[in-house]
This record gives structure tokens, sequence and C-alpha cells, in this order.
């Protein structure tokens, strides 16, 4: 398999299949695989795979591994490292704390019927109205919480 190093200034064509390790893969996965790959090799363009492997009560022992298993039967060769969301944590911190620094995220207590209720609709939809955008961090938001464990 190629060694995929992404850089800033890429503009390979990148696919991707991104299944949750939950079981044998669902037949309408596969199908989500095949487009995607058969997709990213004709516009002679990477075909990344991404294990989302996040919710561990779910996770069934060896589903990783067996998806992974009947791409490569299928002739599905990816390109570089598959990549396991699980080991990703310290980067999406570092890219929140980045982003926070720049004052670029915010924590939203909204339910999603309050955004629907109050979002403008866009060309491709419902357009999030800015409801918290200048509200005060919640010290007891998810968010806040999640920062200081």
């Amino acid at each position: 398999m190629n060694q995929y190093k992404p850089t800033a200034d890429s503009t390979t064509y990148r696919g991707r299949f991104a299944p949750s390790p939950t079981g044998p893969l669902h037949f309408g996965s596969l199908v989500a695989a095949v487009g995607s790959y058969l997709d990213a090799r004709a516009n002679q363009g990477e075909w990344l795979v991404r294990i989302e492997n996040i919710d561990a009560p779910r996770e069934a022992p060896g589903a990783s591994r067996d998806i992974l298993t009947l791409l490569e039967k299928l002739g599905m060769h990816w390109d570089g490292e598959v990549v396991y969301q699980h080991e990703r944590h310290a980067l999406y911190r570092e890219a929140l704390a980045m982003l926070e620094k720049q004052k670029l995220i915010y924590a939203c207590t909204c339910s999603r019927k309050e955004i629907a209720d109050s979002s403008i609709i866009g060309i491709e939809g419902p357009v999030y109205p800015g409801t918290c955008r200048n509200a005060p961090n919640h010290p007891h938001h998810p968010y806040q919480q999640s920062r200081q464990s």
C-alpha cells in the first residue's frame, strides 16, 4: 500500500470510507465503500479508510479487522495507514485549542429544535442564527466540562 502523506497545498482528490466497527459490515455500508472507492480511483485520487471506533460499548470485538479483511478480499486497497478515531483525541484537542485561541468557537446551549425554529433558510438549507455566539461560557455545558478533564 502507498504511504499517504498529506500536505497543506495538496490538490489530490480524496475519497474516504469511515465504517463503525459495531459488527459485520452492513450491505449499505459496503455500497458506500464501493462508490467512494470507484469515485476516488476514477478521479486518479486516493482512497482513505478511517475506523469510527469512538463508541466503545457498541464496538464488536474483531469487527475492525473483519471489515478491513473484507475490503481487501474485494480488491479495495486503501492508500496510507488506516486511521482509528480513538487514537486522534489529542489531535482534536489541539485543533480545538487553536480555534478557541482565535475565538472561532463557542459553546451552544440551544436544543436542535430551538436552532431549527430560529434558523434562517440559506441557499443550501437552514443556517445557524448565531444565538450563542456572544453568550457567556456556561461552566456546566459539556464542552466546558470536557476542557476541564
